[in-house]
C-alpha cells in the first residue's frame, strides 16, 4: 500500500455574538468552546509534537477571546457568578432552562450529581414554577458549577490536580469555590491564543485566518451562490447584491 499524506485542517469559527449596541453578550459559546475544544485541541497538539496541523482562527473568534481577557462576560457567565441567594426568579428560570445545554450521554450522565440534577429538572416543557420547587439553593449552586465544569476539556483535569479534586468533590460546593472554578475556566480561555502562538513558533502548526464574517460573504455578494451547495434551496424575493458590505 502506498504512503498516504494526510493534511489536518481545523477550522475554529464562532459567530460574533455580542450585542454591541445593547452592551450584552447573550451567548456563552466562545467561552465554553474555548475552555474545552480550542484549548484542548491545541494542548493535544502540544503534547504530541510529532503531529502537525493547520488551524484556521477567524477574527470574530479572536476578538471575543480577547474581550474575555479584558473583563468581558456573557449572560451565562454573569448568572453563573451570581450568589444563589441573589438569584431572582427570572435568573432561576434562566439557570433551569440553559444550564443543561450539553450532550447528556457524554457530559451529564457520567457525573452522578449532574445526572441527579438533570433528572430533577424533568421533561422539557414542564412548567418552570413546578420545576423550581424541586431545587434547593444548594441544587442551584451545584448546577451553576456543573454547567461550567462540563465544558472544560478532560486534559485540564489531568494537568491540574486542584481542578481534578474540585470535580471529584462533585457536590455541596460553596460560593467561594464556585468563583474559584469560574476564574480557573477563564484562565483556560486566556491560554488559547498564547498556546496557538507557541505551537506556531515551534513550527508544529500553520495558522491561517478568514474574512471576519466569512460564512455570509458569498451570499452578500450574490444570493444565487447558495444554489452551488444546495441546488434546490428557495431564494429570497430580493436578490440585490450587497457588494459594498462585502468590501467593508
Amino acid at each position: 500500500m502506498p504512503d498516504l499524506a494526510v493534511a489536518i485542517v481545523w477550522h475554529q469559527h464562532q459567530p460574533y455574538y455580542p450585542d454591541d449596541i445593547g452592551g450584552e453578550n447573550p451567548m456563552p459559546w466562545v467561552r465554553l468552546h474555548a475552555a474545552r475544544d480550542y484549548w484542548g485541541m491545541a494542548m493535544l497538539l502540544w503534547e504530541t509534537p510529532e503531529m502537525h496541523a493547520t488551524i484556521n482562527l477567524v477574527p470574530s473568534l479572536l476578538d471575543q477571546l480577547a474581550a474575555y481577557q479584558a473583563g468581558g462576560e456573557d449572560t451565562h457567565l454573569r448568572i453563573s457568578r451570581l450568589p444563589v441567594d441573589g438569584l431572582s426568579e427570572p435568573d432561576v428560570a434562566y439557570v433551569l432552562e440553559n444550564f443543561f445545554l450539553v450532550q447528556p450521554e457524554h457530559n451529564i450522565f457520567p457525573y452522578p450529581r449532574y445526572a441527579e440534577l438533570y433528572q430533577k429538572r424533568g421533561a422539557p416543557g414542564e412548567p418552570l414554577e413546578r420545576v423550581r420547587k424541586r431545587f434547593s439553593k444548594q441544587d442551584l449552586l451545584d448546577l451553576q458549577c456543573w454547567h461550567n465544569l462540563a465544558w472544560i476539556h478532560p486534559l485540564a483535569f489531568e494537568r491540574d490536580a486542584e481542578l481534578a479534586a474540585f470535580r471529584k468533590k462533585g457536590r455541596h460546593w460553596s460560593e467561594a469555590e464556585k468563583q474559584w472554578l469560574l476564574a480557573r475556566q477563564l484562565k483556560l480561555v486566556g491560554e488559547v491564543i498564547p498556546l496557538h502562538r507557541r505551537l506556531a513558533e515551534r513550527g508544529q502548526v500553520e495558522l491561517t485566518t478568514s474574512p471576519y464574517y466569512h460564512p455570509i460573504l458569498p451570499l452578500l455578494w450574490d444570493k444565487r451562490l447558495a444554489r452551488r451547495a444546495m441546488p434546490d434551496v428557495p431564494l429570497p424575493a430580493r436578490l440585490e447584491s450587497c457588494a459594498d458590505d462585502v468590501r467593508q
